[in-house]
């Protein structure tokens, strides 16, 4: 998979990832360390690596992790996604819910058409979707899906039985995009690379910075590819693009992180240098 697409809440990288790093490296490695401090919030008068960590026996470890987003500004309009599908399932909820059956359904929508409405107008555009579809109820009923193009282009659905992928899920509310920007999309895979490439040389300047009052440590830089997963190179070719890089002499490992799954709560660390 190796992309994260979603957020994680923790404000901590050390929960966001880097414990779950650290614990991997224990069982590779056979080794017992432990979070000692963390260093970007006890010293916030310099630029500092993620965290220290320590045990016995062995020279201090110290991690920077670095995360490329891939195109630039997909977590700004992944947010405004993220807060569309809020403000429908609070309507939803109040006022839709209670005449449907208990069931599966699903709220289309064209991602072109929601950015170009500010956060602002999400509530009044989900109100909008939701009175349609109670002003045809009787024919939802019938055909188990109604769209229309106005107050931007939605569909709203059953799911039906063969798009489900948990038989699990008996009842809920899901949200699809389509129609992705083309900011999303470059014309080729080629300038994809390229754009990464450069965003890694930049990551590999600042933390070579960061690491060099740690010359008696070893010193780890994990990586983490964020995300639209369409836009963003195979598997294979970020991991050359690393192998490749000029990396300094401060780094003396370079992780890569590999969420697993839809979820991405899994998370797998491969070395790569």
């Amino acid at each position: 998979m190796v992309s994260f697409h979603c957020f994680r809440d923790d404000k901590c990288e050390w929960g966001k990832g880097l414990r779950d790093f650290a614990i991997q490296f224990n069982e590779a490695f056979g080794k017992d360390y432990s979070l000692s401090k963390c260093l970007d919030i006890s010293n916030r008068d310099s630029k500092q690596p993620e965290v220290l960590l320590e045990t016995l026996g062995n020279k201090p470890m110290v991690i920077e992790s670095k995360k490329i987003v891939y195109p630039p500004d997909y977590y700004e309009k992944h947010r405004h996604f993220h807060d569309f599908f809020n403000s429908f399932e609070d309507s939803y909820v109040r006022n839709l819910k209670p005449v449907l059956s208990q069931d599966i359904y699903e709220i289309g929508i064209n991602e072109n058409a929601l950015y170009q409405n500010t956060k602002r107008k999400l509530p009044l555009i989900c109100k909008q979707i939701v009175s349609h579809v109670l002003q045809h109820i009787e024919e939802f009923h019938i055909s188990n899906k109604i769209s229309l193009t106005e107050p931007i282009p939605w569909c709203f659905r059953r799911v039906p039985e063969n798009e489900r992928d948990d038989e699990s899920y008996k009842s809920g509310l899901r949200l699809c995009g389509s129609a992705k920007p083309l900011s999303y999309r470059f014309e080729t895979l080629a300038e994809a690379e390229e754009e990464i490439t450069k965003r890694l040389a930049k990551h590999l300047s600042q933390t070579d910075m960061k690491f060099n009052e740690y010359a008696n440590c070893l010193k780890i830089l994990v990586i983490e590819i964020c995300g639209d997963i369409l836009s963003i190179p195979a598997p294979e070719v970020i991991v050359k693009i690393i192998e490749n890089a000029t990396v300094p002499l401060s780094v003396d490992q370079i992780w890569l992180a590999d969420p697993q799954y839809e979820a991405e709560s899994i998370i797998i660390y491969h070395q790569i240098v």
